[in-house]
């Protein structure tokens, strides 16, 4: 990582990590990170000398990943300052997550909820669907169901997911549960993991023959329960894609900007965009 001081005092910093492809490094991200850029301590005073100082510390961390041919990195909605990147040649692109922002009144959330999201919930429950703690394999197979009916893959591996899960867990911040009928079949599932301020739903899926029973929106549900319980939001790591956006939405979250920040030459970037990366 690039790390910033005042003196001694550590004030920022930013985490870096590398992949090589086709013998070319590249500075990106790791997969299951939906967003990461730098990090900075508080800054205080007036907001024209605070702004300053931010302005400051992200065109010195500009000017040194300047220097990477190929950077892609996320930044949190927290930091929507991406300025002195673009001074220092960097491209922006705008992505979105949908974040449930106060998780202090879940009335308030289920109201705030859709009725088709409410009666989704009411369904499963009806049908005697319940939400259970489960495996990180439910989890992975319930997910590369999900993919199939795109005809895709998931970009990791169940090995990898596993990690991050043990990871977590070992903090005491992460869980997995799925959503089972009275057989214990299960229909949907999906992990956790959180601070104090977000949880984020890492990673969920759904069985595709059972989609119509109501499972994912009783998934969903209990996570904003569970979520309350750890954390002041949960953000869904959303997705672009329309119909998954759309759902998330039905849950009252709100739409979230954040900055997709990058540095390739052109043909990469015309490669990525023909390719629906960007």
């Amino acid at each position: 990582m690039l790390a910033c001081f005042s003196g001694a005092e550590l004030v920022a910093g930013i985490p870096l990590y590398f992949e090589r492809h086709y013998g070319i490094t590249v500075c990106t991200m790791p997969k299951l990170t939906r967003a990461w850029g730098v990090i900075m301590r508080p800054l205080e005073g007036k907001r024209f000398a605070a702004v300053s100082r931010e302005t400051k510390i992200l065109r010195v961390f500009a000017a040194q990943l300047a220097s990477h041919k190929l950077f892609f990195q996320a930044f949190h909605s927290s930091l929507p300052n991406w300025l002195p990147f673009y001074w220092s040649g960097f491209r922006q692109t705008t992505r979105f997550t949908q974040v449930l922002d106060d998780l202090s009144d879940l009335g308030r959330i289920w109201h705030g909820m859709s009725e088709s999201a409410r009666g989704q919930v009411k369904k499963a429950e009806k049908t005697g669907l319940t939400v259970i703690p489960c495996g990180i394999e439910d989890v992975y197979r319930c997910e590369c169901e999900s993919f199939r009916r795109q005809a895709k893959k998931p970009s990791h591996t169940e090995f990898l997911l596993r990690n991050v899960y043990e990871a977590a867990t070992e903090n005491g911040n992460g869980a997995c549960f799925a959503v089972v009928d009275r057989e214990g079949t299960v229909h949907s599932a999906r992990l956790l993991v959180w601070d104090d301020d977000r949880t984020y739903n890492i990673v969920a899926g759904a069985d595709s023959e059972l989609r119509g029973s109501g499972a994912n929106s009783l998934g969903v549900w209990h996570a904003i329960q569970f979520a309350a319980q750890h954390s002041r939001a949960l953000d869904f790591a959303g997705s672009m894609i329309e119909g998954i956006a759309r759902f998330n939405r039905n849950f009252g979250a709100k739409q979230v900007p954040y900055n997709y920040v990058m540095k390739a030459p052109a043909l990469v970037n015309c490669y990525l965009q023909i390719a629906g990366k960007l």
